[in-house]
């Protein structure tokens, strides 16, 4: 049995629906519409106004904010930490060297060594002038430790700092309260 094949011939189409064909806009030329670009632009506005933010926590920083929140969150740490190990905590503050470090007074030689490689360093801008504790004495110089208790108490005391040379700020360590207060001048007991 032979199949006979239908031809088509060159010229006519098989009975098909006829497409739409896309005219170019204007010229020819590709582009985007008003509306497009107004899409794009409010999303890269909600996507930096997310970004931004995020990125001047780290970078572009104020130095005595940055001082503030460590400063309150070691304090309430190592009050926290005292309660729950049972041992005293003890913050150290290198007035000469301008940095700060959490030390156990449990740790050994080389523990409080490897604690003070890890110190916080102030901020160049930022510098610690002094501690004065109730009963009179001070410290300028040196190494000033503030010890945190099992009991929940700490050793009262004041830190004297110095922004850029002219700003004086000090933070109050109280023996029973939980947080330090910042004060936006120097004080003396």
């Amino acid at each position: 049995m032979t199949m006979a094949r239908r031809q088509i011939a060159p010229n006519s189409m098989p009975d098909t629906k006829a497409l739409p064909v896309p005219k170019p806009h204007g010229d020819g030329i590709g582009g985007f519409t008003l509306m497009e670009l107004m899409v794009v632009m409010f999303l890269m506005t909600i996507v930096m106004s997310v970004a931004v933010p995020r990125l001047g926590e780290g970078m572009l920083q104020d130095p005595q904010k940055h001082l503030n929140r460590w400063m309150v969150n070691t304090v309430r740490t190592l009050r926290a930490m005292a309660m729950e190990k049972q041992a005293i905590q003890i913050l150290v503050l290198d007035l000469d060297e301008q940095r700060m470090w959490v030390a156990d007074a449990q740790m050994d030689e080389m523990a409080m060594a490897a604690a003070a490689e890890k110190a916080f360093q102030l901020p160049g801008s930022i510098k610690l002038v002094g501690v004065i504790f109730p009963d009179a004495d001070r410290a300028s110089s040196g190494t000033v430790t503030l010890r945190f208790y099992p009991s929940g108490y700490a050793d009262q005391a004041l830190v004297h700092a110095e922004y850029a040379d002219n700003i004086r700020f000090s933070y109050k360590i109280e023996p029973l309260l939980p947080k330090v207060k910042r004060l936006e001048q120097w004080v003396t007991y």
